[in-house]
Parts: C-alpha cells; sequence; structure tokens
C-alpha cells in the first residue's frame, strides 16, 4: 500500500485524523462525516507507513457485520495481512478459551439469552412486568452492578422503574443460578476476562504485548463495562484510537455510557481530540434541521453539509395515526416506482407499534414493505428464529435435516399452521440452510441469518417495496427518500424518557433519524394517538424551515489517483457493485460476497449464472440472483478496455 494513496478523497479534517502522529487520537465524528473511512484509512496508513503491525493491531466494534465491514474495507485498499477485528464480546470470549486452554480449566458454557433463566426465576404471574424486569438486569449488567451496585446507582442517578425495588434480588438469584450451571453470560465473557487480566500479570502482559495498537469503533456507546475491558487490555499503554459521536448515543437503556467520549481529556491525559464536523451524506437542510433537535439536548453539534442545497423538511400534522399512516401510503404511492424497486426510500417510526400501523397502511394501498415474507409469527420467521440458535454447522445441518425428512406434518407441528400467500415456508428457511452450508462448511446458525438477509435467497427483495424500521434500527443506513413517522409528545420523547438524561438521548434519537435522509426527509406527528392527544415534539420547537449557508464541497481534497491495471479496474467495479448491493440489503458488503469469491469472479469473468456458481460456490439460487447484475457490470468494463479507457 502507498501511504498517499491511501488519503485519496479524505478533507481536511479527515487526513489529519488519519495521518495524525499522535499514538492517542480521540476522532469527534458528526453524522455522515465519514465515521468508518477514516477508521479503516487510519488502520492502513499506519500500517503501510509502518508505524503499526498488522499482527498487533486489534479493533474493538459492536457488531460482527461492522468487523466483516471493517475487513473488506481494508482488503479493498490492499491490506494483506490480517489484523484481528470483532466485537468487545467476541475479542473476550478468545482471550478466555486461550486462558482456559492453557490453565487446564474445562470451558465455561456461554449462554445468549439470559431471559429464559430470569423468567424462570420470576415465576408464573409476572406478567407484563417481565420486559421491564429484564431491561433492568441487563442495563444492571452491562455497567457490572451487583445487588449492592444497583441500589446505589438507582439512587445517586435517580432512576425510576416499576420493578427496581425487586431487581437487587433478582440480582443474587440470577448470579447463583449461573454458579449453579456453571455458565456464563456475554456480559460475564467482559467482566470475568477482565479479572483475570489483573490478577495474573504474566497473562496482562502477554495480551497487551499482541495487542498493542487499539482502535475502538462507535466510542459513544460502550457500557462502564465495556470500558473496564479496554482500560485493562491498555493498561499504561499509548496507542489508542478512539472513534464516535456523543450525539448519537442512543443505547442508554443498554447501559451504554457516552462519558468516554464526553470526558476523554480526563479520562486520557495528553490525548489529540480532531472532530469531524462536515456531513458528505445530507443536503444542508436536512442537516440544519438535525442540529435544531439536538439544541433541545443541550449539544451544540457544529456539523455543516458538504453537499448541493435540497428541498426544506416537512413538518406536516394529521388528526391520527390513521390518517398519518394513510398519508404516508398515499404520498409513497405517488413516487417513481423505481425508487422503491431500488430500496430508495424508509419510513421511520420511534417504535415497532407504529410501524405496524404503517405497514398496514401500505399494504392496504398496494404497496409493499420490503421483507415483509419473514416478518411477524409466521412459519418461516419461527424457523429462521429456530435455525439462528444453532450454535454450529453440525446443529444447522441436522436441524435442517430433520425438519425436511420429517414430512408436512412434523414440519407444521414444529414451526406452526400453514403459510398464507406471500409467507416462507420452514421447509423453504431449512432448504435454503443446507445451501448456505453449501457454501459455508463452517458457518453456525447466526452466519445463516446474516446470509439470508444478504442473498435473499427466498427472493423477498425483488418485490418494489419499502422499508418501514424504528429509528433504532434504521442507525447506520440511509436512504435518499425517508419519511419521520410519531414525531410528538409521547413518542418522542418516549413517554418512558422521565430523566433529564432520558429526554437527552430521545433527542440524539430523532437526530439520528433525521439524518438517515440525504435527500427529502419529511417529519410528522398525530393530533391524536390510541385515543390520548398529542402535540408535536418539543425537540422542533423553534424550527424554521429555512435555507442556511451551503458550505459547498472541501476544496482541498485530493483527487489524483494512481492508475490501475485492467484487472484492478474490474475488481474496483464489482467492489462497487457488492457495495451498492450491501446497501440495497442493509448488510455488510462481506455479506453479499467474500473478497475471496470477487477476486474469482474478476479472474474468471463467468458466462452464465452456472458457471458463477463453480466460481462462486453460492448455490444456485443465489448464482442466478445475481448474475445478470455481475454480467452487466463485467460488460461494462470490458467496453472500457477496449475504448482504451482508463476509469478511477
Amino acid at each position: 500500500m502507498d501511504p498517499e494513496s491511501l488519503l485519496v478523497d479524505l478533507d481536511a479534517d479527515q487526513r489529519r485524523a488519519v495521518t495524525s502522529e499522535s499514538s492517542m487520537v480521540a476522532v469527534i465524528a458528526g453524522a455522515g462525516s465519514g465515521k468508518t473511512r477514516v477508521l479503516t484509512r487510519r488502520v492502513a496508513h499506519r500500517i503501510a507507513s509502518e508505524s503499526a503491525l498488522a499482527r498487533h493491531t486489534l479493533v474493538l466494534t459492536f457488531t460482527r457485520e461492522a468487523a466483516g465491514e471493517l475487513r473488506r474495507r481494508l482488503g479493498a485498499l490492499g491490506l494483506r495481512d490480517r489484523i484481528e477485528a470483532g466485537t468487545f464480546h467476541s475479542v473476550a470470549l478468545g482471550l478466555l478459551r486461550q486462558r482456559w486452554s492453557d490453565t487446564g480449566r474445562a470451558p465455561k458454557t456461554i449462554i445468549d439469552d439470559r431471559r429464559r433463566i430470569v423468567t424462570g426465576l420470576l415465576g408464573a404471574g409476572a406478567g407484563d412486568r417481565a420486559s421491564m424486569v429484564l431491561d433492568e438486569i441487563d442495563w444492571a449488567s452491562a455497567r457490572g452492578l451487583d445487588a449492592a451496585g444497583y441500589e446505589h446507582e438507582v439512587r445517586s442517578r435517580r432512576r425510576r422503574s416499576p420493578v427496581a425495588a425487586r431487581i437487587p434480588t433478582l440480582l443474587e438469584a440470577y448470579a447463583a443460578d449461573k454458579r449453579r450451571r456453571g455458565v456464563l453470560d456475554l456480559d460475564d465473557l467482559l467482566s470475568v476476562a477482565a479479572q483475570e487480566l489483573s490478577r495474573d500479570g504474566d497473562f496482562a502482559r502477554a495480551t497487551r504485548w499482541r495487542f498493542r495498537h487499539l482502535l475502538v469503533d462507535e466510542a459513544q456507546d460502550l457500557t462502564p463495562l465495556q470500558q473496564r475491558l479496554l482500560d485493562v487490555l491498555r493498561a499504561d499503554g499509548n496507542d489508542l484510537f478512539l472513534v464516535g459521536d456523543p450525539a448519537q448515543s442512543i443505547y442508554g437503556f443498554n447501559g451504554s455510557d457516552p462519558g468516554l467520549l464526553l470526558e476523554v481529556h480526563e479520562r486520557f491525559p495528553g490525548i489529540e481530540v480532531i472532530r469531524l464536523p462536515v456531513n458528505h451524506r445530507c443536503t444542508p437542510q436536512i442537516v440544519d434541521a438535525g442540529v435544531h433537535v439536538l439544541s433541545h439536548a443541550s449539544i451544540d453539534e457544529p456539523l455543516v453539509s458538504a453537499r448541493p442545497d435540497g428541498p426544506g423538511l416537512s413538518l406536516l400534522e394529521f388528526g391520527d395515526e390513521h390518517a398519518e399512516a394513510a398519508a404516508i401510503a398515499d404520498r409513497i404511492s405517488r413516487l417513481d416506482p423505481g425508487e422503491l424497486r431500488r430500496g430508495r426510500v424508509a419510513v421511520l417510526a420511534r417504535t415497532h407499534q407504529h410501524c405496524r400501523t404503517i405497514e398496514q397502511a401500505l399494504r392496504a394501498a398496494s404497496i409493499s414493505v420490503r421483507g415483509r415474507g419473514l416478518s411477524g409469527d409466521t412459519p418461516g420467521r419461527r424457523a429462521l428464529d429456530a435455525a439462528r440458535r444453532c450454535s454450529s454447522a453440525t446443529a444447522l445441518r441436522s436441524w435442517a435435516h430433520d425438519l425436511l425428512d420429517g414430512g408436512a406434518e412434523v414440519i407444521a407441528a414444529a414451526m406452526g399452521a400453514e403459510t398464507r400467500e406471500g409467507e416462507v415456508t420452514a421447509a423453504s428457511v431449512a432448504a435454503a440452510a443446507l445451501e448456505f452450508l453449501r457454501e459455508q462448511s463452517d458457518g453456525d446458525g447466526q452466519a445463516f441469518s446474516g446470509w439470508v438477509t444478504a442473498n435473499d435467497p427466498f427472493g423477498l427483495r425483488d418485490q418494489a417495496g419499502v422499508e418501514v424500521l424504528t429509528f433504532h434500527a434504521a442507525k447506520g443506513r440511509e436512504w435518499p427518500w425517508v419519511w419521520v413517522a410519531g414525531v410528538e409528545t409521547g413518542s418522542v420523547p418516549h413517554r418512558s424518557a422521565t430523566s433529564t438524561a432520558a429526554a437527552a438521548e430521545e433527542a440524539r434519537l430523532l437526530y439520528v433519524a433525521i439524518t438517515r435522509s440525504i435527500e427529502v426527509c419529511i417529519v410528522s406527528s398525530a393530533a391524536q394517538r390510541n385515543g390520548y392527544r398529542r402535540s408535536p415534539s418539543p425537540f422542533l420547537t423553534g424550527y424554521v424551515v429555512d435555507t442556511p449557508e451551503v458550505s459547498g464541497p472541501p476544496t482541498d481534497l485530493i483527487t489524483s489517483a494512481p492508475k490501475v491495471s485492467d484487472a484492478q479496474r474490474l475488481r474496483a467495479a464489482l467492489n462497487a457493485w457488492r457495495d451498492r448491493a450491501a446497501r440495497r440489503a442493509g448488510v455488510t458488503p462481506d455479506q453479499i460476497c467474500s473478497d475471496h469469491s470477487l477476486s474469482a469472479i474478476a479472474l474468471r469473468r463467468p458466462a452464465d449464472a452456472g458457471e458463477l456458481d463453480e466460481v462462486t460456490r453460492w448455490g444456485a439460487i443465489t448464482s442466478r440472483r445475481f448474475f445478470d447484475e455481475i454480467a452487466e457490470t463485467i460488460s461494462a468494463v470490458e467496453v472500457d478496455e477496449d475504448r482504451g479507457m482508463v476509469t478511477r
């Protein structure tokens, strides 16, 4: 890798973050400012300039998809040496497994869902309060709190919950039950790994030598327990790169705390703080609206847009939720059908209940909702949930064969009643699982679920349709046309946000929702919802739809790039196709296609779907689905080659 080529298309702030000679850097990256680009370029630039070693680099993320996307982007930049990238939990589990092996201890069983144990402790009659209890235990566990610690935090933070009085006893009972069973939950992985590192100096020194270059993505979402693990991994080390945005901290209900970034100077004396204030995604009007919302949370966000001027934000009010949903359906029905086919339209709402009302109105207007065949309580949905719980390839293969070999009666008994038109059968999910295993022989149920989302083996994405998501589910996504619904009191802020901190998080959540829009954003509210009177959200009080000053694109972009070979041009074109397919599917590019398969396609240039299957081992369904797009991509590059054109 050429270090200078890694600076192509970065603005001045991004380049400073990538090239800073400081070993301790915190990047405060506003919405749409290129956070992931800066993180990957920072890793690649340090390795290319020999100020860091790939084998000693660890990037901590929050999802496996994010880790996969990071590795894919680094590969596309030319990095061939593997770096360690994973979630806090997966890295902690890897350390513990090695630790248990080295010390001759039997590995612990890991449970990934504490719901079953807690529900058992609550007993019959828990009713609606079971979910509230689980939420409180999740919050306490993410903060590493025992019974006494929970009581102290509830008092000091004035945290309100109808079930708070029961939580200390339940925390003690839950801990005792795990000890009796000999199991650890996911948060235990973090606390136990931190304990092992703190107790054994040799283990700690070896681990810190192995992971001497630490980078953390989405640092605003760190929980206190994750911060504790980061601290013991780093100890007195001074090689740390944090990237995140306190204005996008929206998981406080899960225990996350943006304090690490807000107090970064106090936590890490001498750290260099670099801000990315230029939004490259949204029009100035959308950025202006988002900044206005943040002002109600006392957040001064100096974000500006590099995009051309666009239409002003539309603020609409309707009589009730049904009138609002009907208006959404009517407006979408008048859009260019191509916008729906290409996945360029989304409706965002605060809660799943809001989403269901909107989905019903869309279907009543004969507008398809993307992915509806695997939504709701259907046989296909239940089958996919069952498959996801298979913790190994062997378990997944056995589950699929058992389902298919049992016949229709067994399938119906296991997965529910008959399916309706447009729904996916349990047998179809089992067949898809076997096809997935032919491609990824060691894939487990979680990997299969991601493959289903990426490859759409049931053809659900072929429907023209609109995406309907909650604000939380929309984070990290973007669409040219977005309708943000239900922005009224009781919903935004949510009625459960009774503290100042919770209300501020609700403002940040609305900011995230609005800034998912690239060009057009409509915000609506209802005067009455579920029979109760509502008012427009106070977060929009005083907002005036106008035309803010356009900052224009940065004038200091590096636009020159090295010449590329024909093979590199084809690989770049295929990379671009994969990125587009991933955006349509709402997944990471490596879930669409691995780097190895992409290289094989570029080398062989398959002539039909059968040859594509031979090259990639995707299976017939996936190969047929993607062949036309890949063939078109290859053809376009070949035309450029014939003309002697250079494509950058």
